[in-house]
């Protein structure tokens, strides 16, 4: 009887310690799959802040420096796009532990219906940000274009079931004062005195483009969940080269309706610094701004279109800064006040984001205790 209650008291230790075992090896994999999350989320935002700011100077140059073709400058925000084809053609490595009849496929109607009609809609977006770029120094450009995430923040609650709490709609009221702020002021150049009419056209331009733009990311961020339902990166660069496929092909049929491709040689030659930089300026920009489109795209995938414009928020505050240093581009009070809006603005949001963060943490720990419980 003793020999019976020993084995069966042994058989007990070894349940508990394969359970154990089992929970320490499920909750490795959790930490294991945590850690390459926030490393890919890094990775995006590395190429959404340096695309941003790079792409945001590059633009502002080709301007001083005798650029004037609005449709190249659109082009040269998507045109990279070919960057891409490797990383699409080569072959995924298949996922064994993935079921292949969950996996959601479209067709490919759907499929070219939803990069046509996002491809489209962004050449609207491009040709907005490249009239504010245009007319406006960069670092109010920037200022300006920060709004998009306040947008977003709306955008994000009708279409994606994002939760609008009263720390959001305050960086969301921050936000707004902090774009609407510059309006107020007159702004000097190496172009000269800006106007106060080029002025408002370039916050109207701004403007529309980032409302446009946070309607764009929401959608995008419906599109990953009610249509392609995919898991994997790759999902994730086929959407940044399709959609910038189709922008290019809009962008080069605006090109030669409108006829500014017959301008082309003569906008190349009067450019200030030379054909060679003018080629490069353009080409340099197209890379800028497919890292900045890939990374923003990853960051809707692998976190939310909110998190996304959170970002490229936060670029608008680093933007400045270069343009400061390499445009020669003057910080008076009023934009250093714009400025501190935005910044608060944004830690308005990391502060909720943490709030969600731990209210998720307390919910695990309670759920696991009253498992704990029930046993």
């Amino acid at each position: 009887m003793e020999g019976a209650h020993e084995k069966l008291l042994n058989l007990t230790v070894e349940e508990a310690e394969g359970t154990e075992s089992s929970e320490n090896a499920k909750t490795s994999r959790l930490q294991s799959s945590k850690f390459i999350l926030w490393l890919q989320i890094f990775i995006f935002t590395f190429f959404t802040l340096g695309g941003q700011a790079a792409g945001t100077l590059l633009g502002r140059v080709y301007y001083e420096q005798g650029g004037q073709t609005r449709w190249i400058a659109t082009l040269a925000q998507t045109a990279g796009f070919s960057i891409l084809l490797p990383f699409i053609c080569y072959p995924s490595p298949k996922n064994h532990n993935e079921d292949e009849r969950t996996i959601h496929h479209p067709s490919i109607f759907v499929r070219a219906s939803v990069y046509i009609f996002l491809g489209l809609f962004q050449v609207v977006n491009s040709m907005s940000f490249t009239v504010g770029v245009q007319y406006l120094p960069a670092s109010t450009y920037s200022l300006i274009s920060g709004s998009q995430l306040a947008f977003n923040a709306i955008t994000s609650y009708l279409l994606n079931g994002q939760k609008i709490t009263a720390i959001i709609l305050n960086s969301v009221v921050l936000l707004s004062f902090s774009s609407s702020a510059v309006i107020f002021q007159n702004e000097t150049g190496d172009s000269g005195e800006i106007s106060q009419k080029s002025l408002l056209i370039g916050f109207a331009a701004t403007t529309f483009g980032s409302l446009g733009y946070a309607l764009q990311f929401s959608l995008t961020e419906l599109a990953f969940q009610k249509v392609f339902k995919s898991n994997t990166l790759k999902q994730v660069m086929k959407m940044s080269f399709f959609i910038g496929f189709f922008v290019t092909i809009a962008s080069l049929t605006g090109l030669f309706v409108s006829g500014n491709w017959r301008d082309l040689g003569k906008e190349m030659g009067e450019y200030r610094t030379g054909k060679s930089s003018y080629v490069l300026n353009l080409v340099c920009s197209a890379i800028a701004w497919q890292l900045y489109a890939l990374g923003s795209v990853g960051l809707v995938f692998k976190a939310s279109s909110l998190f996304s414009n959170v970002i490229i928020n936060l670029g608008t505050s680093i933007v400045p800064i270069f343009a400061m240093l390499f445009l020669k581009d003057r910080m008076n009070g009023l934009k250093v006040f714009s400025l501190l809006l935005g910044l608060w603005g944004y830690a308005s949001y990391i502060y909720q984001h943490y709030l969600d963060d731990l209210e998720a943490k307390t919910s695990e720990v309670k759920s696991s205790d009253d498992q704990d419980d029930d046993f």
